[in-house]
Formats: C-alpha cells, structure tokens, sequence
C-alpha cells in the first residue's frame, strides 16, 4: 500500500506545485490589474465621490500634488479591473457592506495603530463584532471621520451610560459642553473604561484640584498605593449627589476612613454632630495640613461652646 499511496504522490506532486505557485501568483496579478485602473475611470460613473474624499484624511492622490501616501479608489475596492468590464455590484469590494473582518483588514492597511498590541480601547469595541462604519464614515464625515462630531453614536450601545447623564449633578454631555470624546480615547489609549492617563483627563478642565500638593490624599491620586484616583469619589458622567459625590455626607469618607474615637469620646462626642468636609475641607490635599484640616477651622466654627477654637490646627 505504502508503494501504491507513494507512486500517486509523485504523480501528484507537480499539478500540487503547480496550483500552489498560481495561488501565490494570484494576488500580485489581482492587484497589477488592480493598479491600472486609474481614479478618472471610477469617476466616470461615480461621480462626485472625489469631492467627498477632498474634504477627508482620504483624498485621492491622483488629485494632490506631492502625496505623502498613494490613496486610489482601488486601494479599497478591490476588483477594480474586472467591475470596468461587468460594473456589477457582485465583483467589487465595498467595505461598507463587508463583514467586520473584512472591514478590518481593508482599514488595517493604513490604518494600523487602531489593531497594534497596546491598543486597549480598540479590542473591547472588535470583540462585540463592531465594524469601522459603526463610528467612521468612509467617504466623508466629521473630524477623524466620525459618524458626528459629538460622538451621539457612542450611545446607540452605552444606553445607562447616557442615562447616568441626565441625574442632577452631572457632566453636561446633553448641554453639549462635553462629549464623550472629551474623556474616552481609543487609538493607542490603554485605559478605554475612564479615559487615558487617569487623573489627568480630569486635570485638563479641573486643573485647580491637580495640585501637587504638600500633604497628598491618597485616595484623590491615581499613582499612589493606595489611591484610586479622582473616580474613587466621583462618578465621572453623573451621581444623585451634589459635585458627581458616590455617596452623600460623609459616608464617602468612611468608605475608607472611621470615626476617630475621640471624636466619639472628648467634649460629649460633638465631633461627631459635623461632617466629615466641615473640617477636614482640603479633600484633595493640602498646602499646610497633614490631616487635610481648613487652615481657618477655628474662626469658621466659631468660639462658643463646644468649638475648637482653643485647640491650634498643626501640620
């Protein structure tokens, strides 16, 4: 048997060969075909569409002087050089109706940083069997070719995030002051769920609480051990309480921070008739006081009974 199967192998192995090296070939003839049929010959039936890409990141090079890349109408729909002979909607690619991996692919051409390893933001969006055209248009659009430029597409699928804008304090996504984009970047961005760089998306409009300070809280930084960064407090797209608070009073604090005894114990426990930001009002740190406490707490309190006015705030 082993003589029989041999001698039909070497039979076979030279149509084998054969079909392997036309399949290699194939592609290069494809795109040679490809290749020769130039912009103007699209535009005889298709036009109007170069007016569209002009106004794009993908005008046609046959239409700019010194391209610094070569974008034809073939470097997206392949099969040019057959559709001129049978303009069939059956023998060109549209990557408008493709499939996501197709699209992908197509995109990923030029398109690279949105597929490359560290692109966080990128692969939750591929992974839910999103294609390019669920946020870009191909031939004309928005900046970077978005859909809009307020970025309304996003909520076609993040319904409870639109949601948790409309509470009473929020971020003013519906005023149209922000938008999504404000917070969330995708190419190259390594943190899609709060926006990349942690703090310093918050930093870039509440530059007054980036410090750095003397006497750091930890919870209020990104980069310290123990700190979870501005959305260890705050709900970054809207909350039921007053400045996007996670929770109301001082139940925030005590999250991480118990009552001291003393307030429980010295002067019939009136510390704990205050809460948590009457005092220790430097919430995101201080200048002066390791403790986070308002440098003017006495005069602010007061000098009647059951102050703190005799007692000197210290660092």
């Amino acid at each position: 048997m082993t003589g029989v199967f041999g001698h039909i192998k070497d039979r076979l192995f030279p149509f084998a060969l054969g079909a392997l090296l036309l399949l290699a070939v194939m592609p290069a003839v494809m795109a040679a075909d490809d290749s020769a049929v130039d912009d103007e010959t699209c535009l005889m039936c298709h036009d109007g569409y170069n007016q569209h890409l002009a106004e794009t990141t993908h005008g046609l090079s046959s239409e700019m002087k010194n391209p610094s890349v070569t974008i034809a109408c073939v470097s997206c729909h392949a099969g040019g050089a057959v559709h001129v002979d049978d303009p069939s909607t059956e023998n060109i690619t549209n990557p408008g109706k493709a499939d996501v991996a197709a699209q992908i692919a197509i995109c990923s051409q030029c398109h690279q940083p949105h597929t490359e390893m560290n692109n966080v933001g990128f692969d939750p969006h591929a992974g839910q069997n999103l294609a390019c055209i669920s946020c870009h248009s191909i031939h004309k659009g928005a900046t970077a070719l978005l859909i809009d430029d307020k970025a309304d597409f996003c909520g076609k699928c993040h319904v409870s995030v639109v949601n948790e804008f409309k509470r009473v304090s929020n971020h003013p996504l519906t005023d149209g002051n922000v938008t999504c984009l404000s917070c969330h970047g995708f190419a190259k961005e390594m943190e899609p769920d709060y926006g990349h760089g942690q703090n310093a998306r918050c930093y870039s409009c509440h530059s007054e609480q980036s410090g750095p300070y003397t006497f750091e809280h930890d919870a209020a930084s990104s980069f310290a051990t123990q700190g979870g960064g501005c959305i260890a407090c705050h709900s970054p797209h809207g909350s039921p309480n007053e400045r996007l608070l996670n929770q109301p009073g001082s139940g925030l604090c005590r999250q991480c921070h118990g009552v001291p005894a003393m307030h429980m114990t010295q002067h019939n426990g009136i510390g704990q008739q205050y809460d948590c930001v009457e005092c220790h009002s430097e919430v995101h740190g201080s200048y002066e006081n390791h403790a986070l406490l308002d440098s003017y707490l006495g005069s602010k309190i007061g000098s009647g009974p059951g102050s703190c006015w005799c007692h000197k705030v210290e660092n």
